[in-house]
């Protein structure tokens, strides 16, 4: 079957090349002419990246580019022309009301429905689905925009994306669940055949209407993101009480009810479950203003930010002032296995370092140009970026620092040297971010650590 994708960013580019990779043919377009170029020559060999960083990917397009059942244009016109069905996976970023800009979703939509207008010896038929999250009601708004352009038959599909950074291609080779929405029997009959490979692999496909669909997505994330929150806030309790964490969870998790986001942290980060809350707190101020239902949900957020500043009272009570001092930080990246920094633990700490005067070291595991770009885009930040390096090696972050922060549960700083760290630091104390370090061992090691869901550990003499 003849694809497009319309967008080559997380969603467009994993989803793309894995219908590339059970035999369809897929176009891959998007407007940047820059990031095209670089998708063609990473697929010719002249470059070794791609434009996003995640695991597997780079296998998964060069193989199938070079079986020809995946291509990159800039001419949607033509993309449109070839394919039967046309995916919408554009970015939706947030306003500042913490509604989704609609904009990209929009024209594109307004593209698609002028590029539908040439001439053919039969019928014009296309179904366009919405790959990107959308609100609730986004169907109706793409359906109109084509309706705007074009007078030949068409049909809006709601198919919501579930990848997660760091796993996305497993999360389409292979996912979960797959939740078409559309009420047309014939749109619905493509459909399934075009994810037909996949019932080979045993995934699920649920039909339902556009509307059930468009909620699936935002009812999912913000799930998940309740139960980190909750999870934080039983976590911060734990530490207060003298109680375990890691310990209470081994009781929690028996109850098969609950789910995997249950591991204390910093808060939750990324490109999804900020924004996509945010935006459901919108869509709900607007249907359920005033009610107890909108205050809870409120609350995820307002419970997920108290927890980024949990840390740094912490730190400063320890040091008593921390200006002047050097401080590792190791991570900046959301969650381990990608790059994206956005809202992320690692930098909102590094900029409440900054800000209260400290010297920071800092390493990510996926590289340092995301995080350098984000803090760059700070106008408060930007006079204290001085105090800031990123080093390429994780001893060399804490080599004279004061001690270290962890951010982010890289597999790497699960287990370091700790014979090596405590030589290089200046003072061996541990601020564990993501509890992943074991308290016993700290002792033992001879370190202060402090974490977020445990009794802290007075390993060293101060």
């Amino acid at each position: 079957m003849r694809v497009a994708v319309i967008g080559t960013g997380y969603v467009g580019l994993v989803q793309g090349a894995a219908f590339a990779d059970v035999n369809h043919n897929v176009t891959c377009v998007d407007k940047i002419k820059a990031k095209i170029d670089h998708l063609n020559e990473f697929c010719e060999g002249k470059r070794n990246d791609l434009p996003i960083l995640e695991p597997d990917l780079p296998r998964l397009v060069k193989e199938n580019y070079d079986k020809k059942r995946l291509r990159f244009t800039t001419d949607i016109n033509e993309a449109v022309k070839e394919a039967k069905i046309i995916f919408i996976a554009v970015g939706t970023p947030a306003n500042e009301d913490g509604s989704a800009n609609l904009n990209h979703v929009r024209n594109v939509a307004h593209d698609i429905g002028k590029a539908m207008n040439y001439e053919s010896e039969t019928p014009i038929y296309k179904i366009i689905v919405t790959k990107s999250t959308v609100p609730p009601m986004t169907y109706k708004m793409v359906h109109d925009a084509i309706a705007e352009e074009t007078k030949n038959e068409f049909d809006v599909v709601s198919n919501p994306e579930f990848l997660a950074e760091g796993r996305a291609v497993k999360d389409c080779l292979r996912p979960s669940r797959i939740v078409v929405g559309t009420s047309n029997a014939k749109a619905a009959s493509i459909m399934d055949e075009l994810y037909a490979p996949f019932k080979d692999r045993e995934v699920s496909i649920m039909f339902m209407s556009n509307i059930d669909a468009e909620i699936v997505k935002y009812a999912s994330n913000t799930y998940l993101a309740a139960q980190v929150s909750l999870t934080n806030a039983m976590a911060n309790l734990s530490r207060e009480l003298g109680a375990d964490w890691r310990k209470v969870l081994e009781g929690v998790k028996k109850d098969a009810r609950v789910g995997r986001f249950v591991y204390a942290g910093l808060g939750f980060g990324g490109s999804c479950f900020p924004k996509d809350v945010r935006e459901l707190i919108h869509t709900m101020s607007q249907h359920r203003p005033g009610t107890a239902d909108l205050e809870y949900v409120e609350m995820i957020v307002k419970q997920n930010e108290a927890q980024k500043e949990l840390f740094l009272p912490r730190i400063e009570k320890y040091y008593n002032s921390i200006e002047g001092k050097k401080l590792a930080v190791w991570g900046t990246a959301f969650k381990p296995e990608t790059d994206d920094t956005r809202e992320s633990a690692g930098v909102h700490m590094i900029k409440e370092l900054l800000l209260k005067g400290a010297y920071v070291s800092a390493y990510e595991p996926s590289g340092s140009e995301q995080a350098m770009f984000t803090l760059s885009l700070d106008e408060k930040i930007k006079p204290h970026l001085s105090r800031l390096s990123f080093v390429s090696d994780m001893y060399e972050a804490v080599k004279d620092a004061e001690g270290v922060v962890i951010t982010v549960e890289w597999n790497d700083f699960r287990n370091p040297d700790f014979l090596q760290v405590k030589k290089l630091l200046k003072k061996p104390v541990i601020f564990d971010g993501k509890d992943i370090l074991n308290p016993r061992q700290m002792k033992e090691e001879g370190f202060d650590y402090f974490s977020v869901g445990r009794p802290d550990v007075l390993g060293h003499t101060k």
